[in-house]
């Protein structure tokens, strides 16, 4: 009898919609590892250019490393992905986005940290690609690694813990990665951080990250994941700690939408947002200007930008001195 191909150690979810354009320089990135201890599972979320034929091209080329799977309909990125989590019967789990790209070592990078620390999750920074500028991003060795550098991809999960734990992506189709990175911190997983930047995070001005504006009320949806957060984890069953922690990771995501996704929004359109963003704060987070980790310093690990973001606009807003930073962004 012939036995039965072992099980790779390594799934790496792709998920495939309208990227025809890169989807082939990802998957000759994924195919050209040092280390062949993985499999691919490539799902079409019902594309509407020649992805398909690209995908269907090279699981023809390579059967025993690619599995093609396509949505009925298109579901969106956080279906896509949990599909592929409910799939892999492989020990770890990643994600790459099709429009991105890895570097030869990759597999082998994230293999080796998993043998040598045995934890839950394994995390990386990326390498950010701009029209062919890159640029390096190092994660930090803290739990801000878990929350605030909300990448789903550049990130290795134990897939037991995942299912154990039921973490999982959002449907709301933005800010998946927000509402998984949040219920994975929730779930206590133990980590490593690696200083490796292996992960080529392409900057797609098509892709839903790229076109966002202040006509796509992205405050909304930070709003409706955070209801999704505290309904699968409900503060009550928090520590103090962990809710603080979800409590400040809401306030840098809803000073993000406000400053950077709502420019040039208006001075009219930007007070109704702002109006909404306080409201919904008081109303999920009432005490959330105790926060303990609205300081210069305590947040240790976290950004220098997102730890000057949030301290200075809610020690501006508690002297009613706010108004004119985003007055200014509601004119750039």
């Amino acid at each position: 009898h012939d036995c039965e191909r072992r099980m790779p150690r390594l799934s790496i979810v792709v998920p495939i919609y309208n990227v025809s354009e890169y989807l082939s320089r990802c998957l000759e990135s994924l195919l050209d590892q040092t280390n062949n201890d993985y499999e691919l599972l490539l799902i079409n979320d019902c594309s509407t250019d020649s992805s398909l034929d690209i995908a269907k091209k090279f699981a023809e080329d390579r059967p025993d490393k690619i599995s093609l799977i396509s949505n009925p309909n298109n579901k969106g990125l956080g279906y896509t992905r949990n599909l592929g989590l409910s799939i892999s019967k492989c020990e770890f789990i990643t994600f790459v986005d099709s429009d991105d790209y890895v570097a030869r070592d990759y597999v082998q990078r994230y293999l080796e940290a998993a043998d040598r620390h045995h934890v839950d999750v394994i995390i990386g920074g990326y390498t950010r690609d701009i029209d062919g500028k890159l640029r390096r991003h190092f994660a930090s060795n803290s739990i801000w690694s878990l929350t605030t550098y909300t990448i789903a991809c550049a990130k290795m999960y134990r897939t037991d813990f995942l299912r154990n734990n039921n973490v999982h992506f959002s449907n709301i189709r933005c800010g998946e990665d927000i509402y998984f990175s949040s219920v994975l911190f929730c779930s206590k997983p133990s980590f490593y951080v690696m200083r490796y930047a292996g992960y080529y995070y392409y900057f797609n001005r098509k892709s839903i990250t790229g076109t966002l504006n202040f006509e796509k009320n992205h405050e909304v949806f930070v709003s409706n994941l955070f209801n999704e957060i505290t309904d699968t984890c409900p503060l009550s069953t928090l520590t103090p700690d962990q809710k603080w922690v979800i409590q400040y990771s809401y306030l840098a995501n809803m000073f993000n939408a406000l400053l950077v996704h709502n420019r040039g929004c208006g001075k009219a359109l930007m007070h109704k947002k702002y109006q909404f963003v306080f409201e919904d704060a008081k109303k999920k987070f009432p005490d959330f200007e105790q926060n303990p980790y609205i300081s210069l310093i305590k947040p240790k690990g976290q950004t220098i930008k997102i730890r000057v973001s949030v301290w200075l606009l809610v020690k501006l807003r508690q002297i009613r001195m706010d108004h004119f930073i985003y007055e200014m962004a509601a004119r750039s």
